[in-house]
């Protein structure tokens, strides 16, 4: 393996490094000089590629198992022996007496789960609002980051109560075949969108939108992630993210510390008073915030694998510590993020004074003696309120250029730390989830149904490919997708509004009455999942397709707060939220009380849930009828019906 990974580097350095400066100029139409930016990108992302390992283990792919860094360090520096493989299963498993400190801990957890929210695109959001209304604007956007201490209490409560190993399990067996299928429509949709949302905010800043620079750093910004996830699965994707999230809280402290030292933007103002002349900051900021917290709280964490999947990591104490911890880093990162977007639309208003350059048309109309003279400040004047390409842009010029290049890795380093964890969570659902039902070479259980990471005397090499296979599909319909679309905050506002109903149920899990000997449990429920997750659908559309043509019943009927102006937007945002949630919780107590009082009306028995104590419990539906089958299964073979079964 080290012998490929040195021709690897060494071809990739000579193609690469000769066909990037011969291209790297030509990518914004030679008006600028972006090769600092293309050079960072190609470095970075063929370190990730040479230092990820190559997991051919299941444990190692999906779980994320392995030596850890404290095992390593204790290896070199306290000469203590390394874990066997066979330690690291049964430690993976549970079946190890060893209290599992996990392989996973708290310095591995934490900072993976703090940077695989800081996306790209969230980073992108947080200034454009703070480019609309300040510093509000950052609290704003940080109110999803709610969602960090939603999901910890959830699969805690889940891992902890019921013995679940995942959250699709957990989904499956209280909801059975229809509600794992609503719930994998939703995840499908959210790491649809993470490929293209995250992709073109990188793009932003290689290019206007459809030039060659944009769309190449779409291609190669997806294409790292791809290859090293394909390499090495969940573990690389941990690996990845201790080093990423490190390098973007420095790189942060870095260029907010040169904010700081530009006399023009300090001597004038300070981030924490300065308020857009031309924002919304009209009372638009409070909807966003309270809309915000409520999806945070009710349903946005759900539908991200991305999140729950690490709340599956570690042992339940260590997952959430891990999220309140990261939860409090990355609301905190986003919040102070806002201040680019501050920056950004300070200089979008003070070069456009008449009294400094007069910028119209791209060029300054009437510059005075405060207009810059060696560059050309109206040339890329954003159009838009806290644009972070336009913030570096101005930045580098006004401080060091070097400068503009680290805002470019803090962007690069959050969109690559979150497609990585993208594509392993896609990976997990399609050769596992989806794949369990396939039957492939290596899954030896008598039944059909969605295999969880645990389960890996059941995972073959054939998963593993089609894993692999899938992050391939993944990422070229991903990137392909923004031929049509390139609006990176609806990947967040509309996509979270759609999946409104898929937090009732959810939530509902972790108070579900199981069955014991003393006590019957609540049977499955599939309608009380689909039935909201419809209407919450309904719900994201009409507010998606109305903000489209400007018109319809969520701005006739929806809005809270302000009703004219462009703080309109996110009254009607707030307004739809809190109208479709309510209607999505009261239709979910409609439909479980429903199987609960006829658990027989269904087109077959529905079985009480039962505590998912063992780690080899597999939930499916049986492909053959035995008499051994039946008496492991508690109860009669009903043909189709589904059961749980101990192997």
């Amino acid at each position: 393996e080290f012998w490929y990974r040195v021709t690897f580097f060494v071809l990739t350095v000579v193609w690469g490094t000769f066909n990037l400066e011969r291209s790297c100029q030509s990518c914004w139409e030679e008006v600028d000089d972006q090769c600092g930016n293309w050079r960072l990108m190609f470095w970075y992302g063929l370190a990730l590629i040479i230092s990820s390992n190559i997991s051919s283990r299941p444990i190692e792919f999906y779980m994320g198992e392995g030596v850890s860094y404290m095992q390593t360090w204790r290896f070199y520096f306290r000469g203590k022996p390394l874990p066997t493989t066979a330690e690291i299963d049964a430690i993976a498993t549970g079946q190890s007496a060893e209290v599992r400190e996990g392989n996973v801990r708290f310095w591995t957890l934490m900072p993976s789960v703090f940077i695989t929210w800081i996306f790209a695109k969230s980073i992108f959001n947080s200034a454009n609002l703070g480019g609309m209304y300040g510093m509000w604007g950052g609290v704003a956007y940080a109110s999803w980051y709610v969602s960090f201490f939603t999901a910890g209490i959830v699969c805690y409560l889940l891992r902890v109560r019921f013995g679940h190993k995942s959250m699709s399990s957990a989904v499956y067996k209280n909801y059975g075949v229809v509600g794992i299928l609503f719930y994998s429509i939703c995840i499908c949709f959210r790491l649809f969108n993470e490929i293209w949302s995250n992709a073109t905010v990188i793009g932003s800043f290689y290019g206007s939108s459809g030039s060659s620079g944009y769309w190449g750093a779409c291609w190669l910004s997806t294409l790292i992630p791809t290859v090293y996830v394909m390499m090495g699965g969940m573990r690389a994707s941990l690996f990845s993210d201790v080093f990423q999230a490190l390098f973007a809280v420095v790189f942060l402290i870095v260029v907010l510390s040169a904010i700081g030292t530009d006399k023009t933007f300090t001597d004038n103002t300070d981030a924490f008073s300065y308020m857009p002349a031309e924002g919304w900051h009209d009372d638009g900021w409070w909807a966003c915030f309270v809309g915000g917290v409520m999806q945070g709280v009710l349903s946005y964490p759900f539908f991200d694998p991305v999140l729950t999947d690490r709340g599956f990591l570690g042992t339940p104490k260590t997952m959430l510590l891990s999220f309140t911890v990261g939860g409090v880093i990355a609301a905190l990162f986003i919040f102070l993020y806002a201040v680019i977007g501050i920056y950004g639309t300070y200089y979008h208003e003070y070069f456009a004074r008449s009294d400094v350059c007069g910028c119209n048309g791209g060029l300054p109309k009437a510059p005075s003696a405060l207009c810059p003279t060696d560059w050309n400040p109206c040339s890329r004047l954003s159009s838009t309120n806290g644009d972070s390409a336009f913030a570096a842009w101005v930045l580098g010029h006004q401080t060091t250029p070097v400068i503009e290049v680290f805002m470019n890795f803090i962007m690069i380093t959050a969109s690559m730390s979150t497609l990585d964890s993208t594509f392993t969570s896609w990976a997990k659902l399609v050769s596992l989830e989806f794949g369990g039902w396939l039957k492939l070479a290596g899954d030896n259980r008598s039944f059909l149904g969605p295999l969880r990471p645990s389960d890996i005397q059941n995972i073959g090499e054939k998963h593993l490919t089609l894993a692999r296979a899938a992050i391939v599909v993944l990422m070229l319909a991903g990137v392909a997708f923004l031929g049509t679309e390139k609006d990176a905050m609806k990947a967040t506002s509309s996509a979270g509004t759609m999946v409104m109903g898929i937090g009732a149920p959810i939530w509902m899990m972790t108070a579900w009455r199981v069955k014991s000997e003393t006590r019957k449990g609540w049977v499955q429920a599939p309608l009380a999942f689909a039935a909201p997750v419809i209407v919450g659908f309904v719900f994201g559309y009409l507010y998606y397709d109305d903000g489209k043509v400007g018109e319809g019943v969520t701005y006739d009927s929806f809005p809270i707060g302000e009703k004219d102006g462009k703080a309109f937007y996110y009254s009607r945002f707030l307004g739809t939220n809190v109208i479709g949630h309510a209607v999505c919780i009261g239709v979910f107590f409609v439909f479980f009380a429903f199987h609960q009082l006829f658990p027989k009306v269904w087109f077959w028995r529905l079985q009480e849930v039962e505590l998912d104590k063992d780690a080899d419990v597999v939930i499916g539906v049986g492909l053959k009828s035995s008499a051994q089958e039946q008496g492991k299964g508690g109860g009669k073979d009903t043909g189709g019906e589904e059961k749980e079964i101990s192997l």
